[in-house]
């Protein structure tokens, strides 16, 4: 066979079945897009030297998207291929030779991948500018001009290398098949449908088992840290025990239906006995459609949840929009001197000390812990002991930075804690002294991806006592040395624009003995960082979403095509085209929301051991959380409907 008259095939099969290749085209399309927008943010110079930081996030993404491409591609080209043996077995039959039939899928697929490989490349530019406008302004950086994301050669050569590779893959693999198989396999295979598993009762019993163990661990973790950990335990298990009881349990439900009079109604006999024989195939799709829509609702709400704390991690980090930090550790014996010393550096930076408003100082040290009981101990490192952190403010300071009027004894101590099971004690031991507990609103920093404590000492000299009661050691000499104390001043500025006190800020920070921190400018780097978070996270939950999309689809064009030939039969024997439609209609409900119930449990189960990984970020509310996770559910539900209408009209044109 010529090449042009292969080629002439090629194009009449795209031509015939393009109601399953057009959407294959766009949504693997889709997903070359964001690929391909993000190889270039990537690479591009002004996002490279303005957000440093962000590069590294967005390769992350950009991983996690090549994965899925090649998932989802992998799953739709098998697809495409499985709906063409009939095809395939009559071409052998008409005397085309295998090499024919794999030359005609060849050009096929190469016609298919070119589209894909136009699509991403030219919307991953077009879509990519408005990406990148979109970017710069959830980082506030208002500076990004059109003129600064141009063409990137780079992500071009990465998406065509991604496309060749695929299909490279995809021919291969189909060639393989169709070498291996004859026109009555073919046929077979055309026709071939999935049995009732038939151990179904020990694979629920395991399923059951398996989502319990994955619940349970959702439900009972406590501590940040140990939610990181577990959260990946829960997960697996939870997304192992999803499959295993869609596949079995399913069945189990399905046929106690059986049992009952109404269903010998047309409705209800003709829906359940169909879901029942197609049930373990359809399983694994509707187990895929509910992981991939927990992984939209999860990704897609933490992201916008760390994004919205950003103005309240930066307050609680820096109560004032500027502090000035000494360098070196502070005594009993300097530690008046160098605070005086630190707040004329401060004077200098503007002309009339009036204009210096809210200031304060404040001394405080950190340290590594262990909490035995009621105890605060020295940690020791090189033991396999998990430390927790404790940070002690002067009473005096915190005063001024919250604006109370607390009094302390000398036995007594203010106490919060990033994480509220931490919290609880009444007293507090540490050395040799037993301090009175009171417990405040959180203040700690939220910048600690660990647990923990801050400790309101009344006076300097007790936050020396724990100085020296909670040491630390020192990570060049390994000896054990008491904790450093530190003081710095907080203030605020009136009468001077933020870009004018810049460059008198600019001036102090020039100090050997100190340093400056200012609050924009932590923001700009919060906002870089947790802006590519929220990013990421729209990116990947748009790759959920596609892969949602897609699998829906694809099962639902396959449910038509083999239920169209029963179908007809039912037609022929008197059946009216409505209760076609309502038999339908009820296998289209049972796949479409039983998913999407699945997976808001799953998503609400996992709230808890979620919201417990965000205090990592400095979330310390659940109402916050609580409040985009049901705006995600509430916006993914009205998506997931759109998808309903549409998928189940294409169905039902199909059996007709």
């Amino acid at each position: 066979m010529t090449f042009s008259m292969a080629g002439k095939f090629a194009f009449q099969n795209l031509k015939a079945n393009r109601l399953l290749e057009v959407p294959f085209v766009l949504s693997a399309g889709i997903m070359l897009i964001l690929f391909n927008i993000m190889a270039s943010l990537i690479n591009n110079n002004y996002v490279r030297t303005r957000h440093d930081s962000l590069p590294t996030v967005i390769a992350m993404g950009a991983i996690v998207v090549g994965i899925f491409t090649f998932i989802f591609v992998t799953y739709t080209t098998n697809f495409l291929l499985k709906k063409r043996n009939k095809e395939f077995a009559l071409y052998a039959i008409l005397g085309l030779e295998k090499k024919h039939i794999r030359k005609i899928i060849s050009i096929e697929f190469f016609v298919l991948f070119s589209m894909i490989a136009f699509v991403g490349i030219v919307g991953g530019y077009i879509f990519g500018q408005l990406t990148f406008l979109g970017l710069n302004r959830l980082m506030h950086d208002v500076s990004g001009r059109l003129m600064d994301f141009p063409f990137s050669s780079i992500a071009m050569l990465l998406s065509l290398a991604i496309i060749a590779v695929l299909y490279m893959i995809t021919v291969l693999r189909s060639s393989y098949r169709i070498y291996l198989s004859t026109p009555i396999q073919l046929l077979s295979k055309q026709h071939s449908g999935e049995g009732e598993p038939k151990s179904r009762w020990i694979i629920s019993v395991i399923g059951l088992i398996t989502l319990s163990a994955g619940y349970y661990i959702a439900l009972t973790t406590k501590g940040s840290l140990s939610s990181l950990f577990n959260f990946f335990i829960a997960a697996i298990l939870v997304m192992i025990a999803t499959y295993l009881l869609y596949v079995s349990f399913s069945i189990i439900v399905l046929k106690r239906q059986k049992k009952r009079k109404s269903y010998f109604k047309p409705t209800k006999f003709l829906g359940i006995s169909g879901l029942i024989y197609r049930m373990k195939s359809n399983a694994v799709s509707l187990a895929s459609i509910s992981i991939m829509s927990v992984g939209i609702i999860i990704t897609l709400s933490v992201t916008a949840t760390i994004y919205s704390n950003i103005q309240s991690t930066a307050q609680n980090i820096l109560p004032r929009d500027y502090q000035i930090n000494s360098k070196v550790s502070v005594d009993e014996n300097n530690y008046k001197e160098v605070a005086k010393s630190l707040k004329e550096e401060v004077n200098k930076t503007v002309e009339h000390e009036k204009q210096i408003k809210d200031e304060y100082i404040s001394y405080n040290m950190t340290t590594a812990i262990v909490k035995k009981g009621n105890s605060f101990v020295e940690y020791t490192p090189y033991k396999n002991i998990k430390p927790k952190y404790v940070f002690v403010n002067d009473l005096d300071g915190y005063n001024a930075q919250t604006h109370n009027n607390i009094g302390l004894n000398d036995d007594e101590i203010l106490i919060c804690a990033n994480q509220k099971q931490l919290l609880g004690m009444k007293n507090l031991k540490i050395g040799d002294r037993t301090f009175k507990v009171k417990e405040i609103p959180n203040i700690a920093p939220s910048n600690y991806a660990a647990e923990v404590y801050v400790i309101i000492v009344r006076d300097f000299s007790t936050m020396k006592y724990i100085s020296s009661s909670l040491k630390t050691t020192n990570v060049n000499t390994q000896k054990s040395e008491n904790s450093i104390i530190n003081c710095n001043v907080n203030w605020n500025v009136s009468g001077l624009s933020k870009k004018v006190y810049k460059d008198e800020l600019s001036k102090l920070k020039e100090g050997k003995d100190y340093f400056v921190l200012s609050k924009s400018e932590y923001l700009d780097k919060i906002y870089e960082m947790d802006g590519g978070f929220l990013f990421l996270g729209i990116i990947i939950g748009l790759v959920f979403l596609t892969g949602t999309i897609l699998v829906i689809y694809y099962k639902q064009i396959s449910e038509g095509y083999e239920d169209r030939e029963k179908y007809q039969i039912m037609k022929k024997i008197g059946l009216s085209d409505e209760l076609i439609k309502k038999t339908s209609s009820s296998q289209i409900v049972w796949m479409f929301f039983a998913p999407l119930i699945v997976a808001v449990i799953h998503s609400t189960i996992a709230s808890k051991i979620v919201y417990q990984l965000l205090g990592l970020f400095g979330v310390n509310s659940f109402i916050q959380y609580g409040k985009f996770f049901g705006i995600v559910i509430a916006v993914f539900f009205v998506v997931y409907f759109i998808i309903f209408k549409f998928t189940s009209r294409t169905y039902y044109k199909i059996v007709q």
